[in-house]
């Protein structure tokens, strides 16, 4: 069906911070925040998690308490092995960001939230880009 107009494919190496839209007569407002990550070597990972989880704590009406606290839980347990898997990590955080997003005062803890994403973010590394994305952020 190539040439009928009908496919509507993309294909791309880096779009990190930008917005996708195929279609006709598209109107698309995007908001994204770019934020600095520190040095990844300079992230301590177990102090960063202790810091997301009390802010955590002040989210009020978390649909999903239970499974943002064990996936709290599988973060802390995986940074706690001498050779962490990364990918873990994100997955389990990629989990936090999901049930907290949920709250209804989400959008009131933000900035305390936003530096512990940044700071795991960046010692995830690749593992980590889909958690700014998550919250339209990049880096």
């Amino acid at each position: 069906m190539s040439g009928s107009g009908s496919n509507r494919s993309v294909t791309a190496r880096d779009v990190t911070g930008s917005s996708i839209v195929t279609g006709d007569r598209n109107i698309v407002s995007t908001a994204m925040k770019q934020i600095a990550l520190p040095p990844a070597e300079q992230v301590d990972v177990k102090a960063e998690l202790a810091a997301r989880r009390e802010a955590l704590a002040e989210l009020k009406k978390v649909p999903d308490r239970g499974k943002l606290d064990r996936a709290m839980e599988d973060a802390a347990e995986e940074t706690a092995k001498p050779e962490p898997d990364k990918k873990e990590v994100g997955g389990a955080l990629e989990r936090v960001v999901k049930y907290a997003k949920a709250a209804d005062d989400f959008g009131e803890h933000t900035e305390k939230l936003l530096p512990r994403l940044a700071a795991l973010a960046s010692w995830l590394g690749p593992a980590g880009h889909t958690l700014l994305s998550m919250l339209f952020l990049s880096a």
